[in-house]
């Protein structure tokens, strides 16, 4: 493991040192799992723990920092998990870290993501996992997560390990040592409560009720002191613009509750996002800065003024940060900021093999819907190609309610590498647009968030970028329904179609989270029921001409494979043009670099076959 940690390290920094111009990058470059990502770093500023990959699997190390005056030689520790996926990792102390491990597991007919917490030392040994209890109806909690980390007490954390024994969903608060892991109660849920918040001397002051099955009506409830009683701090409905999500205590006041709310946020006054909450006066008193974040963000843009930079991870003493930088043509780096001695220290890139490598730049565009909204866009085109009549794909994001961020993504930067435009719309309903943007998406698969999408590719084509008779449509989860859809409502705007876990039987999503624990927040703003086989792929399946490719996850816990399964069997009966893979053991998420490699290879030979791209002589020529 010291040898495959010290060849990557030296690796990207040789690769650092030399650039090279626009060229083909081998396809297996782009499907690799980034070699370096998540580092988290000790409370002391001595280590991170980060995940590298290995044989094609993430997989988690501690690795010592090292310093001018800190020379001393320290093998990495490799952490192993068996077949379980890492969730995340932090540090509960300088000695021992808290792992949250995943599996898929299959229960009563349907397969159920579930996670749990592992306490480990940081050479590797003395792992345990948390041990959990059943309610009174035999079932075991969903997710066990960390309530609070008690900054002021490393040998203990504040977890929910346990359901209450009567109530569906709803944790109680254990006190666990992290040494040991053994835990006591130190919380009983008897309202239903959710979530809970800890205030900065370890007391659970704050907990929300969410909406769960029936009712939309969310409940913060707030105690003064571990003794007192709860009392209602805001009862109200989930999508009400003066909700109150409670974020956090202030760390220096325990009477200042760190809230967001739609309606402060829309403040044309302020660009703050978080606000101070006065628990006593009962009202908001101002925007939340924090001050030595703003000043540190300052101080590495300053240095690093070419890319965007995010705080990965911090020690306690604020002092020693880590940092990721990326751009849309440069792939995640990270640094070590060091304010102690004042500088700034290359750590690692996400994807050694691509430094320096040139890759197509974001645009952020903007265009008008048909009902005159306007869509927020970016549009990748190739390097080294003529800006017009190029073979477009649009790709569409997952959720709908959330969106694509501005930076390198290896799905767009291999898209264009291989002579594709790429469009990848912001259609209504998608978030960080404004709450009217976000709004505007309710209710509306496969109809007016269709339309926002189909009006995108209109916009490209009238400009001349993209040749109208090469447009194929791509996407994952929601992006794999709007693939389907696009080729079902507009059958004859696009070449192709390729559908990613996508959700193809709207009614059947429907019915299958209708007895969810949470579903009435989700089934508020979804099409209703009734109408939902006219925004449904599987039930417009005759409409569809153009090829498509569907690609499913076996164990995917988010969208069951059958959707996949059920989508191609329909087509295939109908005599529609469609192919059909299936990844063994496959999830939703990118977690296994041989199904990733599958997934690019298969994009590669069906977008070069139907729209033709850079690769579509190469691979024409295969097929022969």
């Amino acid at each position: 493991m010291n040898l495959i940690w010290t060849l990557l390290i030296a690796f990207s920094l040789l690769l650092a040192s030399n650039a090279r111009g626009a060229e083909e990058v081998p396809l297996q470059r782009f499907a690799e799992l980034p070699r370096f990502k998540d580092p988290m770093i000790s409370p002391n500023g001595k280590r991170i723990a980060v995940t590298l990959t290995l044989d094609g699997r993430p997989l988690m190390v501690v690795q010592k920092l090292y310093t001018e005056t800190d020379r001393t030689k320290e093998d990495p520790v490799p952490f192993s998990i068996g077949e379980f996926f890492f969730s995340w990792y932090d540090w509960a102390n300088d000695e021992r870290l808290i792992v949250s491990i995943r599996s898929n597991v299959k229960s009563r007919g349907s397969l159920w993501s579930l996670s749990r917490l592992v306490t480990a030392s940081r050479k590797g040994k003395s792992m345990k996992v948390l041990p959990m209890t059943t309610n009174l109806r035999g079932y075991y909690r969903q997710h066990a997560t960390v309530v609070d980390w008690l900054e002021h007490d490393p040998d203990h954390i504040l977890a929910a390990l346990d359901n209450s024994p009567t109530l569906w969903a709803a944790p109680e608060v254990d006190l666990v040592n992290v040494n040991t892991g053994k835990s006591r109660r130190v919380v009983k849920n008897k309202k239903g409560i959710h979530n809970w918040i800890v205030d900065s001397r370890g007391v659970v002051r704050v907990g929300v009720k969410r909406p769960t099955n029936r009712g939309l009506r969310e409940t913060v409830y707030y105690r003064e002191t571990e003794e007192a009683q709860w009392e209602v701090l805001q009862r109200i409905d989930h999508y009400h613009h003066d909700r109150l999500m409670p974020i956090r205590f202030d760390k220096q006041d325990p009477n200042i509750l760190l809230v967001s709310s739609v309606n402060l946020a829309k403040d044309e006054n302020t660009v703050a996002k978080i606000f101070r909450y006065d628990l006593t006066a009962r009202e908001v008193v101002g925007p939340f800065v924090d001050t030595r974040r703003k000043k540190v963000l300052k101080l590495l843009k300053n240095a690093l003024p070419d890319v965007k930079v995010d705080i990965v991870s911090h020690d306690r003493a604020k002092k020693t940060y880590i940092v990721r930088t990326y751009s849309d043509v440069t792939p995640p780096d990270y640094y070590r900021l060091d304010l102690n001695r004042n500088a700034l220290e290359f750590l690692a890139s996400e994807r050694p093999e691509l430094v320096g490598m040139q890759f197509a730049p974001m645009t952020r565009i903007t265009y008008t819907a048909r009902d005159g909204l306007e869509i927020p866009a970016y549009l990748t085109l190739p390097v080294g190609r003529e800006e017009q009549n190029l073979p477009l794909v649009v790709y569409p994001h997952g959720g709908p309610w959330s969106r694509d961020e501005w930076g390198w993504d290896n799905y767009v930067q291999f898209l264009a590498n291989r002579g594709y435009a790429v469009l990848q719309p912001q259609f209504r309903g998608s978030t960080g647009f404004g709450i009217e943007h976000q709004e505007a998406g309710y209710g509306q698969w496969g109809h007016a968030i269709q339309d926002d999408i189909t009006d995108g590719v209109k916009w490209v084509i009238d400009r001349g970028v993209a040749d109208p008779d090469r447009i194929c449509i791509i996407g994952a989860s929601f992006g794999g329904y709007a693939a389907a859809m696009g080729v079902a409502k507009t059958p004859n705007l696009y070449r192709c179609a390729v559908s990613i876990n996508g959700v193809l039987n709207l009614k059947r999503m429907i019915d299958d989270g209708r007895d969810r624990v949470f579903s009435s927040v989700p089934r508020a703003i979804v099409n209703d029921r009734k109408d939902s086989e006219d925004a449904s792929p599987y039930h417009l399946a005759k409409r569809i001409k153009a090829p498509v490719l569907l690609i499913a996850g076996e164990k995917d816990t988010v969208v069951p494979a059958i959707h996949s399964r059920k989508m191609y069997k329909r087509l295939k009966k109908l005599k529609k043009p469609v192919e059909y893979i299936e990844l063994e053991d496959g999830e939703h998420w990118h977690t296994n670099e041989a199904h990733e490699l599958i997934v690019f290879t298969a994009l590669e030979r069906f977008l070069a076959t139907h729209i033709g791209g850079a690769s579509s002589v190469q691979a024409r020529a295969e097929q022969q």
